[in-house]
């Protein structure tokens, strides 16, 4: 049988060409070699999937890579009401995961965590897909975030059918690289800036997951939003960003500044100082962006602050 993970287009149609031969015989051929199960516990699961996802030939951009954090998040995200959980793995004939998907489900749509298959048969994962779409018979829309060197999966979702939506990048930046902002020139919001935040987070990010309210009802000492204003005190930009200690984790939500202020370098400037922030937690050595692969001033502002490009990400949906 042939090695995986594949790297060159004549792999991509090796595989597309087993796929196709493999189909008549699933059923019997994993069966002969392995077991599939829905997940019951997350400990093991979360080792496997944090040993596969830090490697770019089996990355899926939707997974972390950190056990602890995989584990919270399977523990808060992937258990429903009824206590069912929509994961399914593959154990081999020493009873070791050796692969596994699952899904992150909100009403009809689902993001999806996998294939993970460290396997070279494509069977088992063809087994694990069918397992898994059969007991979650709501889900009537997949999206698939694939590291683009994750080649395997990409011929598996496009052999599903699957439609490339579009690429992304994780940008990344790390503590020991990054100069501290000595002088800080963004102020802690204050309830009296919000009349001149709301309709700015409103134009900037239309339609989005957190309107400026909510925003505001999240700040604390981790979750903090940092106001840029000018001597006449406009309201020039503004950053909001969320710090979790306890897993290591910094995320920039938001950064927007106002049209009558672009230009002239505020957008690079405060994303400097909203990093020199979230690096003041001890916890914090790096922090990690997702930003769609396109040439824009935001890309350009976060490479000029220093972030470095760490994958290219491409979402497929199903």
């Amino acid at each position: 049988m042939k090695e995986l993970p594949l790297s060159f287009e004549e792999d991509r149609r090796w595989l597309i060409d087993f796929m196709r031969q493999s189909e008549n015989n699933l059923e019997q051929h994993v069966g002969m070699h392995w077991t599939i199960e829905e997940v019951q516990g997350f400990k093991e699961l979360s080792l496997f999937l944090a040993d596969m996802n830090r490697k770019k030939e089996s990355h899926i951009g939707y997974c972390g890579e950190q056990p602890d954090e995989i584990l919270q998040t399977l523990q808060e995200d992937f258990v429903d009401e009824n206590e069912d959980v929509p994961f399914f793995i593959a154990r081999d004939h020493t009873d070791a995961i050796v692969a596994a998907i699952g899904l992150d489900i909100d009403a009809s749509y689902a993001e999806v965590w996998g294939p993970f298959n460290q396997t070279a048969s494509m069977d088992i994962q063809a087994a694990l897909w069918n397992a898994l779409t059969k007991a979650n018979p709501s889900v009537d829309t997949y999206s698939f975030f694939i590291n683009q060197e994750n080649v395997r999966q990409q011929v598996f979702v496009e052999k599903l059918g699957a439609k490339k939506k579009g690429e992304h990048l994780k940008l990344l930046i790390n503590k020991h690289d990054f100069d501290q902002v000595q002088v800080i020139k963004s102020t802690p919001f204050e309830q009296e800036d919000f009349n001149a935040f709301e309709p700015l987070h409103n134009e900037t990010f239309p339609n989005t997951y957190y309107d400026a309210q909510t925003i505001v009802e999240r700040l604390s000492d981790e979750n903090i939003l940092k106001v840029l204003k000018n001597e006449l005190s406009e309201l020039q930009g503004y950053a909001y960003f969320e710090v979790d200690p306890d897993m290591a984790e910094a995320s920039l939500e938001y950064i927007g500044i106002s049209k009558a202020f672009q230009n002239k370098c505020l957008g690079t400037m405060l994303l400097k100082e909203a990093v020199s922030k979230m690096f003041t937690f001890p916890n914090i050595k790096e922090i990690a962006l997702v930003v769609e692969n396109i040439n824009s001033p935001a890309n350009h502002m976060y490479v000029k602050a220093g972030f470095k490009q760490e994958d290219i990400l491409i979402n497929y949906e199903l």
